[in-house]
């Protein structure tokens, strides 16, 4: 947990202890750095920064410590070795359910398999079950080592998803010979959509993604769009495919912001219809909101083949293939996991 202020601590210290802001932001950035440069994107880069930065604050650090404010790393513990901060693990709030996400789970590599990695972790946890609550996290898909200590440590599976790019120098795709009835999501078929999501992303297998339970309001068509647009600069629009019924067949939820990357929330197909709506769909949105000048990003489940292909198709490419995991929260705290799931990498 986070303290008040900087905790005496002689040099040939060792062990685990919990974060202390204002001693160990800027180690605590800088380990990160070391540990994840190979994936750390622009975001990643902005927060490092932002931490180095805050902890030369010196007394604004200590008053946003003491009004709880969210900052990076406020919750945690880091192993010393001999006064040197040599590994981290960071908890924070996952937003739903009461539970927490851990994240930024790092040792300096000449630390390494000393068990260091699964003291933090167990401290953690600890750190979860005192609260009744569940606790999630992500990992590289090739992070076997990590895999491995967190299935030992109680962690199930529940989805991989693929990052997917498509970079701002393609031109948008030609028309289909064929294109099925593409519209706008009409608000009265906001309950049409949430069944789609419920079939293909249940909650219990991820949901709609990292942090983003299926929740009726998630997915319901704002009001004032063309407001919060100029406000804001975002705009998030739903295209859908009807189908039989009053239910949908297809969707695909779209997040631009003026001046960055196109996002493509979720692209849902139904089952019946899979391998055949999803290159259309992605065809429909590339030539009608994507700009030259912008790339897209989407996270989508790698077990399914069908949207992998039609992302190929569209010119994405894969990036980089995340595992997110859970843990439920102890039995005997009568809370209960709500199946969604956990951003930052966990290595």
């Amino acid at each position: 947990m986070a303290a008040t202020g900087i905790l005496a601590q002689p040099e040939a210290f060792t062990g685990l202890r919990a974060v202390h802001l204002r001693h160990d932001l800027a180690a605590i950035a800088d380990l990160i750095e070391i540990c994840f440069a190979a994936s750390l994107d622009a975001a990643g880069r902005s927060a490092i920064h932002e931490m180095r930065a805050l902890s030369r604050t010196g007394p604004l650090l200590w008053l946003l410590t003491r009004l709880g404010q969210g900052i990076p790393g406020m919750y945690g513990y880091v192993w010393v070795e001999r006064g040197r901060l040599v590994g981290n693990v960071t908890l924070t709030p996952a937003g739903y359910g009461g539970g927490w996400m851990i994240a930024n789970v790092a040792v300096l590599p000449e630390y390494r398999r000393r068990g260091i990695a699964r003291r933090l972790m167990q401290a953690a946890l600890a750190f979860a079950e005192e609260r009744g609550a569940f606790a999630v996290l992500q990992v590289d898909a090739d992070n076997n080592a990590a895999l491995d200590l967190y299935a030992r440590l109680g962690f199930r599976l529940q989805r991989t998803f693929t990052r997917w790019r498509r970079p701002a120098y393609q031109r948008p795709p030609l028309l289909p010979p064929a294109m099925p009835d593409v519209r706008p999501l009409a608000r009265a078929e906001a309950d049409s959509l949430y069944a789609l999501a419920v079939s293909v992303r249940p909650d219990s297998r991820g949901g709609l993604g990292w942090l983003r339970p299926v929740t009726p309001a998630a997915l319901r068509p704002a009001r004032w769009a063309a407001l919060r647009y100029a406000l804001s600069g975002q705009r998030v629009e739903t295209w859908v495919v009807p189908g039989e019924g009053g239910q949908l067949d297809a969707a695909l939820r779209v997040e631009q912001r003026i001046g960055g990357l196109t996002r493509l929330f979720d692209l849902l197909v139904a089952p019946q219809r899979a391998g055949e709506l999803e290159s259309p769909l992605l065809n429909f949105a590339l030539r009608r909101l994507i700009a030259r000048e912008h790339s897209a990003l989407t996270d989508h489940p790698t077990d399914d083949p069908a949207a992998g292909a039609a992302l190929r198709e569209n010119l994405f490419r894969p990036e980089r293939v995340l595992v997110h995991m859970f843990r439920p929260a102890p039995t005997h705290s009568g809370g209960r996991y709500p199946g969604s799931p956990g951003g930052e990498s966990v290595r």
